[in-house]
């Protein structure tokens, strides 16, 4: 059972204090309730203010970010209900996938990327015929060892490849722009 002994109310009143100080930022505000949430555990040992409220404060800190990752865990599993709308799913350092973005896909995107694509293809079928293959090494995201075990070339051969259609991709952009 929750006992409000001196510790706590000295901690709750600099929590709230610190709230009065900020009461600007949106995030911050957020830590502090979430602190005065935390401090009011009945299990959360209270022995002096200051360590209490640094306790509660990280404690917070900690809450909120995992939370946050929990929600985008369990955003990145449901539809989008726009067919347009497409999700960037990425893997994070840890390994778990996570919905980074929503990118907007519209017909003149498409026109864009198709004709880039295609003057990349005719670019690589000059480059021999190790090309084709190197570019689609690339949009496959392969590793330089696995394009050239692949297409069975060297990894210098690859790398010159990847190389050329890197600065061939860079003069199309500013070409475009």
């Amino acid at each position: 059972m929750l006992q409000f002994n001196d510790v706590r109310v000295e901690a709750m009143c600099r929590l709230y204090s610190k709230q009065k100080k900020r009461a600007w930022d949106g995030e911050y505000l957020d830590v502090l309730d979430t602190a005065l949430n935390l401090t009011l555990g009945h299990k959360r040992a209270a022995e002096a203010p200051d360590l209490l409220c640094r306790n509660v404060i990280r404690d917070a800190r900690r809450t909120i970010r995992r939370s946050q990752a929990t929600a985008r865990q369990n955003a990145a599993c449901r539809p989008l209900p726009d067919a347009a709308r497409r999700r960037v799913c990425t893997t994070v350092t840890d390994g778990a996938p996570t919905a980074e973005m929503i990118t907007h896909d519209t017909p003149e995107a498409r026109v864009i990327a198709a004709e880039t694509l295609q003057d990349l293809r005719a670019f690589a079928f000059t480059l021999g015929a190790h090309g084709p293959a190197c570019l689609q090494g690339m949009l496959d995201m392969m590793t330089v060892a696995d394009s050239a075990k692949q297409t069975r070339m060297s990894v210098a051969t690859v790398e010159r490849t990847r190389r050329a259609l890197r600065e061939h991709a860079k003069t199309l952009i500013s070409v475009a722009a």
